[in-house]
């Protein structure tokens, strides 16, 4: 008699339990659900930053662009450049040996 019962009962709990582990553990389950959501928290800061590069980056060409000024700061502070009416001084410190 207990056969009866355990047989028709067996098969939804299995059933239910097959399903439960789908909805929790499987690649469109639950847990992953909630992975992809933290990455797409990093990505959306990661994004966040880039843009706030991206408008400095943005303004600066527009500088330069507009400005000859910038141009020349950036030639004086990268190449070194020295203008017409300049004249260039290197003033070398004394070796640590010598008096």
């Amino acid at each position: 008699m207990a056969i009866k019962w355990i047989l028709p009962l067996s098969i939804p709990i299995l059933l239910i339990l097959v399903l439960q582990y789908r909805f929790w553990f499987d690649d469109t389950g639950v847990v992953a659900s909630w992975q992809l959501q933290e990455q797409m928290t990093a990505l959306d800061q990661d994004i966040a930053a880039q843009q706030v590069r991206n408008d400095w980056m943005k303004a600066e060409v527009d500088d330069l662009r507009l400005s000859d000024d910038l141009i020349e700061e950036k030639a004086r502070e990268d190449l070194g450049f020295i203008g017409k009416d300049e004249s260039f001084y290197i003033i070398l410190d004394k070796p640590k040996g010598s008096r």
